[in-house]
């Protein structure tokens, strides 16, 4: 299915104007995250494909072409950061989504004149962008980094997976068909090479972006 296709495949359709489908609307349409164009009146003028699956995900949601809600933003609270992104502010805030508690960064900016011009947009057009959180992909990078950084042991890793992943030291040996005594060993072996105060700041830091502290 090419890019064009799918900006129109929401039971309400977003409004495409021929020329918004062209030159960086098409570039638009191909990025990965979910990315929509509205007014300050919450009128949806384009959303990628990406973006389209967000709100029929139930992540936020549209009627009769115009942004209801957005994560726990409701109509209101758009209205007033579209307005004023549409004056020229940007801004950027953290969006929830429920009842699973996923979360995200809602950046709104308003576009440039050269991308308005070329896509026939209003000049008061706001880009929305949703960066959503995904923090197994976090999680598995920071291990990563931490075997390459710190030297840590294969075993080291994957016991640093599955405590990071919620699993108790005993259900970590039997998983790995250790002795408890031994995931322990690797445990005291991962705070001294890692330098962390405890497991609980190191399993923390595994799923922040915060740096590790020594």
């Amino acid at each position: 299915m090419t890019a064009t296709a799918v900006l129109i495949t929401m039971p309400v359709p977003v409004r495409q104007d021929r020329a918004a489908i062209d030159g960086p609307a098409l570039l638009l349409a191909a990025l990965p995250q979910p990315l929509l164009v509205a007014l300050p009146d919450r009128r949806l003028l384009f959303a990628n494909a990406s973006a389209e699956r967000l709100l029929l995900d139930g992540k936020g949601s549209q009627r009769a072409g115009h942004l209801m809600a957005l994560g726990q933003l409701d109509a209101t609270r758009l209205a007033q950061l579209l307005l004023q992104a549409g004056a020229g502010s940007s801004a950027r805030l953290g969006l929830w989504f429920s009842p699973g508690l996923e979360t995200a960064w809602l950046h709104l900016a308003p576009l440039a004149p050269s991308v308005l011009k070329a896509c026939g947009w209003p000049a008061d057009s706001v880009l929305l962008t949703v960066q959503l959180d995904q923090p197994a992909l976090t999680q598995a990078a920071r291990i990563d980094a931490l075997t390459r950084q710190c030297r840590l042991s294969q075993a080291e890793r994957h016991v640093l997976l599955l405590l990071a992943d919620g699993e108790p030291v005993d259900a970590t040996s039997r998983h790995l068909g250790l002795c408890v005594s031994t995931v322990r060993s690797h445990v005291r072996n991962l705070l001294g090479k890692t330098q962390a105060p405890s497991l609980m700041q190191l399993l923390r830091w595994t799923g922040s972006s915060q740096p590790l502290s020594h």
